[in-house]
């Protein structure tokens, strides 16, 4: 499990008659307790326990906690068993299959999880195996989600407490079993523990409450439980006996234990007080016959391991549950960056497309006004091309006369005379006779200034009495006319 970081963790114990909530910041990589509370739930219903959740919560003046409920050994069924494995796929398929024999139970009924304790026999895998009934499970879930609040995980008690008591221990005691007796209301956990790792657990139903109503009946009780805990142990041969046993949780009112038990048992015992090490807010100060009858340490523990803890007891369909919840965000997660980027590039594109016209509009205005201008100039242009075709040809016309005047001959009269730009010369008259047109063409045809000299019709005609012959003539007026000018 993973806490958050900056956010109010809030821890419940729904267990037996009592309703006990811790509040852990998690901030800038320091765990601190703001508080921690205790509510008797003795005779309520399941509706009235919710109602204090949510009256207890908000008292502590908390938004959107991070909640994690905690079991308790006692409410568990813890077993050791070694798998023919040693691939965690494979080890998952046998417990899932093998859990239901080890209660009276159907496989329906239970939630199952394990702890790896390590490889025997270089193909077998030791494990703690966890069991607890659904029922137990569901009422915690049922009070929290109808308080209006979300489980987030459901963690195994002694996997915390075995953590921060290896936190605690000498380090010439870090690498061998120790045993851990826990002391609360009306139960006591007894549990071996191996480099912070629970490898076997059994619970007494022994607990303060017993102490305080006759102490020598419990005393003896209690001592032959861990007595026959130790034996149990050692006869499942899962690891050497612990070095030394540390009691713990509320031993205000039963410290005796120690002589007892080290008069009984031949291990050190030492006794812990847990409240003294929790990292506590100035102003987080529990009442002190609270502290001497009720043990935290379930609540509290859970929040300061340094390793992640391996098994949560949250329902499996409650898994997939999530699972599916999360895949569905992550589904309209992705649909909504889809439709972003979407939109974004649509409108990229619209925008793109809207300046383009626009740009395509200014470029079409500025070709008009460049067109009207443009206009403008070729009709400039084309006058000063007139003009300087002018200029450039002026007398033209009266040297094309003096040229033909010198060759017309006296019996020749020219009545039109027309020239193209192309240098195209047409002409026409009228002769005294028919031999006279045909000289006027020699004339031209041997003149320099004239080519391609043709005649185009010749007619003859009478005038008052006389003979006349009208003519057409085309020719082409050369450069060297052009030269001599």
């Amino acid at each position: 499990m993973q806490l958050p970081k900056n956010k109010d963790i809030i821890g419940i114990d729904l267990s037996e008659d009592k309703l006990l909530i811790s509040h852990l910041k998690n901030s800038e990589g320091k765990k601190e307790f703001i508080k921690l509370v205790h509510y008797s739930t003795e005779g309520m219903k399941e509706e009235d326990v919710s109602v204090l959740v949510i009256k207890a919560i908000k008292e502590l003046k908390v938004k959107n906690p991070f909640i994690v409920s905690v079991i308790p050994l006692h409410l568990t069924i813890t077993k050791n068993l070694e798998i023919p494995s040693l691939d965690a796929k494979e080890i998952k398929e046998i417990v899932d299959m093998q859990s239901g024999r080890q209660t009276a139970y159907s496989r329906e009924e239970i939630i199952v999880d394990y702890i790896n304790i390590g490889v025997y026999r270089q193909s077998y895998t030791k494990i703690l195996l966890v069991i607890v009934a659904r029922d137990a499970v569901k009422r915690q879930f049922d009070i929290i989600e109808k308080a209006g609040f979300k489980v987030q995980d459901m963690i195994f008690a002694p996997e915390g407490i075995t953590q921060i008591c290896l936190e605690h221990q000498n380090k010439e005691l870090q690498n061998v079993p120790v045993g851990i007796v826990h002391v609360d209301t009306n139960f006591t956990d007894f549990i071996i523990s191996l480099r912070g790792i629970p490898i076997f657990t059994r619970s007494i139903p022994i607990g303060v409450k017993h102490f305080t109503e006759d102490k020598t009946k419990a005393g003896t009780k209690f001592v032959e439980e861990i007595k026959s805990s130790i034996e149990t142990y050692q006869s499942e041969d899962i690891d050497s006996a612990p070095q030394i046993i540390t009691i713990t949780g509320a031993i205000d009112h039963v410290r005796e234990l120690k002589a007892m038990l080290t008069a009984t048992v031949q291990v050190t015992i030492q006794n812990i007080v847990y409240f003294d090490r929790l990292p506590l807010h100035p102003n987080c100060k529990p009442v002190e016959a609270l502290v001497q009858n009720i043990s935290f340490l379930n609540i509290t523990s859970v929040f300061l391991t340094a390793q992640s803890l391996k098994v949560s007891l949250v329902p499996e369909e409650i898994k997939l549950k999530r699972v599916f919840e999360e895949r569905t965000r992550q589904l309209v997660r992705l649909t909504v960056n889809f439709m972003i980027i979407m939109l974004l590039v649509g409108s990229f594109f619209i925008s793109k497309t809207y300046f383009d016209g626009a740009y395509f509009k200014r470029l079409k205005e500025y070709n008009e006004t460049i067109k009207a201008e443009a206009k403008i100039l070729e009709r400039n242009m084309e006058r000063i091309r007139i003009i300087k075709h002018y200029l450039k040809n002026r007398g033209y016309a009266l040297q094309v006369i003096a040229a033909l005047y010198d060759i017309v001959p006296e019996n020749i009269m020219l009545t039109s005379m027309k020239m193209d730009i192309q240098r195209n010369l047409n002409l026409k008259g009228t002769g005294r006779a028919m031999s006279n047109v045909f000289s006027f063409v020699s004339a031209l045809e041997a003149s320099d200034y004239f080519s391609n000299v043709q005649t185009n019709y010749t007619t003859s005609r009478k005038q008052g009495g006389k003979d006349w012959a009208d003519f057409g003539i085309s020719c082409v007026l050369e450069s060297e006319l052009e030269a001599d000018k």
